[in-house]
């Protein structure tokens, strides 16, 4: 059954509102883990990538709505497009409360096209909530490249991260599916740096450009027209971006469509926020609920504005339910993907 942001988002705000507080053992039992002790948050990015920026005003505001009011620590995690992160969350961090993480949604799928190098079960991992949702685009500082019409008819070299990184993916899927032109260059550490190399005229632009982070750091750029973002890939469009094509509308078969939404449908639950596989179940609870209050708190939601943070909170069943929908993506559609993306198994 095809994904739709209808389904992902049906009763997902009466599920945060109807969210209980933690029963009073649960409460008592984590105010005596965390009192005087200091959860880490791992990050999948280098200091200041977007992802870093969510999750340190999480922290900074977090802690006191936990029982025993832990310290909350950011350690940044990069590499592989928080693949590293990933793989240790699953697979090497404590299961007891004291470790948390946000990783890049695009992840949960790697284990389907790349199960050699995930080894990990997005299903299993104890989701806390999303910060928000997203959708992906591509942004463009090249004079060539204004409309989606110029990249159906142009060659266009576009700059990314790492092989299995999102702007990568994002690239080589669009190109495919809808026939671009795309020359990829690969090896810039992050998207600031293929950022930087659009400025300067080494590449045209870049995929992977979400709209959290294209609100938080370029917004004003945007709105002056120092560059262009011709195509946005999401399962609908932005509200702030009305006239800008979607890659949805532009696919021509509905395997094109499945492909596309294995690749972006992730991206719905844009800012996950998670604990290991296995946690204490009252130290879950508790997370869940100062997750929760967290996002409602007047200190987060102003500092939130200042940041221009797009904050839409998501709870865990809907990050749950989503992941499971696509875990079911048929294996024709898989084996076409990694076919897309180079992957051999």
């Amino acid at each position: 059954m095809p994904l739709s942001q209808k389904a992902i988002f049906s009763g997902a705000f009466a599920v945060v509102i109807c969210s209980s507080s933690p029963n009073a053992t649960a409460q008592t039992n984590a105010a005596v883990f965390y009192k005087g002790s200091t959860i880490r948050h791992i990050v999948g990015y280098p200091t200041g990538a977007t992802f870093d920026t969510y999750s340190r005003s999480l922290a900074r505001h977090m802690g006191r709505h936990i029982p025993g009011a832990p310290n909350i620590v950011i350690q940044n995690m990069p590499g592989a497009g928080s693949l590293v992160a990933t793989n240790y969350l699953a697979n090497a961090a404590p299961r007891d409360g004291s470790v948390i993480g946000m990783l890049n949604p695009v992840n949960t799928v790697d284990p389907l096209l790349n199960p050699q190098q995930s080894k990990f079960d997005a299903r299993k991992f104890a989701w806390i909530g999303s910060m928000n949702t997203e959708i992906s685009t591509c942004g463009f500082w090249s004079s060539k490249v204004k409309t989606v019409d110029d990249l159906l008819s142009k060659e266009v070299i576009v700059g990314a991260t790492g092989p299995s990184a999102g702007s990568t993916l994002d690239s080589r899927i669009i190109a495919s599916v809808l026939g671009l032109k795309f020359k990829i260059v690969t090896g810039y550490p992050g998207l600031t740096e293929a950022r930087l190399a659009a400025q300067q005229g080494e590449v045209d632009g870049h995929c992977g450009l979400v709209v959290s982070s294209l609100k938080a750091d370029l917004w004003d750029d945007y709105k002056k027209g120092s560059f262009t973002v011709p195509l946005q890939m999401g399962l609908n469009k932005h509200p702030d971006l009305p006239d800008v094509p979607n890659a949805f509308d532009l696919v021509k078969t509905e395997q094109d469509r499945q492909v596309l939404t294995l690749i972006f449908g992730p991206w719905a639950y844009g800012r996950p926020v998670l604990a290991p596989e296995g946690i204490p179940e009252d130290r879950l609870t508790v997370l869940r609920s100062a997750f929760v209050a967290t996002l409602k708190d007047d200190a987060f939601l102003a500092e939130a504005r200042k940041l221009n943070l797009e904050i839409q909170p998501l709870p865990p069943e809907v990050i749950r339910d989503t992941v499971a929908r696509i875990y079911q993506t048929p294996d024709d559609v898989i084996q076409r993907t990694r076919k897309i993306l180079g992957i051999t198994q």
